[in-house]
């Protein structure tokens, strides 16, 4: 008999022995994602909302400001949930309720780290319940609550515009008319290191409210300083639509609660959800608790596989 590393040869040709398998690569239309990052009056609010206005007419604003996003309402329309402590899964229940509106603009998303309640916070928590592992601890403890909340953005059924708090240093320089100005500068952005790998879109705001991009999937804006946030929104959304229609979807959150779904229509959307790469979409369990779509769906299917057991064995009764 051939073994496992002789059969591609006796039959001729390759021979699969793994589950991973290869097909010719589509561009897919999925969401914006987006974030800005500045000092102190650089603009980053406004230009999140003239790039949420191009993006979709229904914009949702988390606000971790004080409500500040509303001095702006007279310019975009926009609904607004104001939020006061910042523990991640707070910004989760706050996409799962803003999860019908085309846009949502996270204002600002560095609350989340380092504010009131926020991932740091919970950190130096569960730093001190782990006692002589320390810090350690506490990031291991908490790393599955942030992948959570970076899923549950990623995963949003609609474009996210999010801005980000930068790390501040005034600096002399030297103005049109030879003077030492003090001038206000952002270092990093008040946020994991990592952020810029998981969007489509990252720009630094310059005081003169120029987006300096760091990165960009559309390489028309690659390393370009722009100045019109309301057409990098617009043609950030054309290029969203370009291609197989594969992005999470309002609708999905729809048929998970359905009080109707069966077994076979559960597991049929599992299936979709997985391929529109929405598991992580955020959701609530029936304690009303932040999760995720596939935990939810995972729930439900389980439920209805012991109904259809019981109604089986019920059955099974009854003809005997």
């Amino acid at each position: 008999m051939a073994t496992a590393i002789e059969a591609p040869a006796a039959a001729g040709g390759p021979v699969q022995h793994t589950p991973f398998r290869f097909e010719a690569a589509a561009k897919e239309a999925r969401p914006v994602r987006a974030v800005l990052d500045g000092p102190p009056g650089s603009g980053r609010t406004l230009t999140a909302l003239r790039m949420a206005a191009a993006l979709g007419e229904n914009i949702a604003v988390i606000d971790t400001e004080r409500g500040r996003s509303r001095q702006y309402a007279d310019q975009i329309p926009f609904r607004v949930t104001e939020l006061a402590s910042f523990h991640p899964n707070n910004l989760s229940l706050a996409l799962y309720a803003a999860s019908e509106h085309d846009v949502v603009v996270i204002d600002c998303w560095s609350a989340f780290w380092s504010g009131p309640a926020g991932h740091l916070e919970q950190v130096d928590l569960a730093a001190q319940r782990g006692g002589s592992n320390g810090t350690s601890f506490g990031w291991r403890e908490m790393r599955p609550l942030e992948r959570q909340m970076l899923e549950a953005v990623m995963c949003f059924p609609g474009h996210v515009v999010a801005t980000l708090r930068d790390k501040v240093e005034v600096v002399l320089r030297t103005d049109a008319q030879g003077r030492q100005v003090p001038t206000r500068v952002g270092l990093r952005p008040e946020q994991q290191s990592s952020i810029e790998y998981e969007v489509d879109f990252a720009a630094s705001m310059l005081p003169t409210h120029e987006l300096v991009v760091t990165k960009s999937t559309l390489p028309a804006f690659a390393n370009e300083v722009l100045d019109d946030a309301a057409a990098v929104g617009k043609e950030l959304g054309a290029w969203s639509e370009e291609g197989v229609p594969r992005g999470p979807r309002a609708d999905f959150l729809q048929r998970t609660y359905d009080p109707e779904a069966t077994y076979e229509s559960l597991s049929a959307l599992m299936k979709e959800v997985e391929y529109c790469r929405g598991a992580g979409m955020a959701a609530i369990d029936y304690k009303g608790d932040a999760a995720t779509l596939s935990d939810v769906i995972s729930f439900r299917l389980r439920r209805a596989r012991k109904h259809q057991q019981a109604a089986s064995s019920s059955a099974s009764g009854s003809v005997a």
